[in-house]
């Protein structure tokens, strides 16, 4: 039971014998988001998670059913549910939308949308993100200031207003926005990648800089100190296929360089990019294998 003046969270496992009770009755009531999934996809818990957070946010205005295909099969045959994650969303009986596969942040929101579920500030803060993502950032500012005054406790927008902090070269502002952040907010995945890129700001600070950086590799280009300078200021600046690329050569040259802390700083690079880009990480760290074996 809901607690009293608080709407009941509608989050269910579902199986083949209560599909039509809890799905097919429930959708002339409220939207229910099916999702048949496998414990054993990563994907599919991705977009369990995502959904299971979007139940507890938006309480009461839809149902959640989520279908184990490696245990119940005879939905998922009826309903052709070839791969997974899928998701079939019914309305009054009848489905009415289907996605394939995984989907971003924005898409699942859009699609929540479409049944007149979604929060002001989120839909702000999404609006930031798109505006961030095309260089717009003075707008993308613009917005998430407004979402965050909207709704003060909406941690997602404060940890996208430290990204575009980052983004523009604003470390201190960056810096101090984070160290306001609650511990459990900087120990998700987003809030270890925002210190890991605060940190790698904060070593290009302690280089000579990028311009003397490359006259000192024109002069030398085997120069160690200055080769991983200019991957501590590639890495800083987001820029991290060149700074791994910079790394990799640097350690095919030398295997110890600086003493292993070439190894060290694309090791830390590799924990880093996994948190927001698992393929890329694992291509880093197979590209570091093949390195470190020449």
């Amino acid at each position: 039971m809901a607690a009293a003046g608080k709407p009941e969270v509608y989050n269910f496992e579902i199986s083949d014998k209560n599909f039509d009770e809890l799905v097919l009755l429930n959708s002339h009531k409220l939207p229910v988001f099916v999702l048949f999934m496998s414990p054993v996809s990563m994907p599919s818990l991705a977009m369990e998670n995502a959904l299971i957070d979007y139940a507890n946010e938006f309480a009461g205005q839809f149902i959640l059913a989520r279908l184990d295909v490696d245990m119940y099969k005879e939905v998922q045959e009826r309903l052709q549910v070839t791969n997974v994650p899928m998701l079939k969303v019914f309305k009054d009986g009848n489905m009415v939308h289907q996605e394939m596969g995984t989907i971003t942040e924005e898409e699942l929101a859009a699609l929540f949308r479409k049944f007149d579920i979604s929060n002001p500030d989120e839909d702000l803060r999404l609006e930031a993100m798109q505006k961030r993502n095309n260089g717009e950032f003075p707008e993308a500012i613009q917005l998430l200031t407004q979402a965050i005054q909207m709704n003060p406790s909406n941690s997602k927008v404060a940890m996208d207003m430290c990204q575009v902090f980052l983004d523009l070269d604003m470390l201190a502002e960056a810096a101090e926005l984070y160290t306001k952040f609650p511990n459990k907010l900087k120990e998700t995945d987003k809030g270890r990648f925002l210190i890991g890129q605060i940190t790698f700001k904060k070593l290009a600070l302690d280089t000579d800089g990028l311009s003397a950086i490359k006259s000192k590799l024109a002069a030398n280009p085997n120069d160690e100190e200055a080769m991983f300078d200019l991957a501590v200021c590639q890495i800083a600046t987001q820029d991290y296929d060149s700074g791994m690329a910079q790394l990799l050569s640097l350690l095919e040259f030398n295997h110890n360089a600086k003493g292993g802390g070439a190894q060290e700083l694309a090791v830390a690079l590799i924990n880093m990019v996994e948190l927001d880009d698992k393929d890329k990480a694992n291509r880093f760290r197979q590209q570091m294998s093949t390195a470190l074996a020449i």
